[in-house]
């Protein structure tokens, strides 16, 4: 089932998913021409605007764009900034991830204090943590046991950290809502 997204969530959302792809290319060694793509990315690595990109790359890319012509994103790529308050931590992910339709939040996580991970194959490299008490926004797709969250103050909006989270067993919630 789809959830129709309305302007306000399409606009961040539209935001995530161009982050994400354009991640992939600028890892890639692509050479931004958008304003945008310069600001986020700096060209200062970038080797051309024709890259190539491996198998698992090329799936990301594709996934991010399906789902871009779906829900009808149209980024203005003039701009200088993106509405993403988790930029910071994205920035150093070694594993992207990939936006979900249909995203739920964790309130009130009665785990352990919980290592964030900046991506979900080895060498792992601690970037955040979820503590017990956090809101935690599941946003993004899993990958095997893994998923890309992000912590929030205890009923709040404002974030505090992102990053992957190991959670074989599911998460530990208090109370989880769609």
């Amino acid at each position: 089932m789809l959830v129709p997204v309305t302007p306000v969530l399409a606009d961040g959302a539209c935001d995530d998913l161009w982050m994400t792809r354009n991640h992939v290319m600028d890892r890639a060694g692509y050479c931004f021409g958008s304003v945008l793509g310069q600001t986020v990315f700096d060209n200062s690595d970038c080797t051309g605007r024709q890259v190539e990109l491996s198998p698992s790359e090329t799936d990301i890319v594709q996934k991010v764009q399906a789902l871009e012509a779906r829900i009808g994103c149209r980024v203005d790529t003039n701009r200088t900034w993106l509405d993403l308050p988790d930029i910071n931590f994205r920035k150093v992910l070694t594993s992207l991830p990939v936006l979900d339709e249909l995203p739920g939040k964790c309130i009130g996580w009665s785990g352990p204090e919980t290592p964030l991970y900046a991506g979900h194959q080895e060498p792992f490299q601690v970037i955040g943590k979820i503590m017990p008490g956090d809101d935690v926004g599941y946003n993004h797709l899993s990958v095997a046991d893994w998923t890309y969250v992000t912590t929030h103050v205890p009923y709040g909006e404002a974030m505090k950290s992102a990053g992957w989270v190991y959670a074989p067993n599911g998460s530990s919630c208090t109370d989880f809502i769609p």
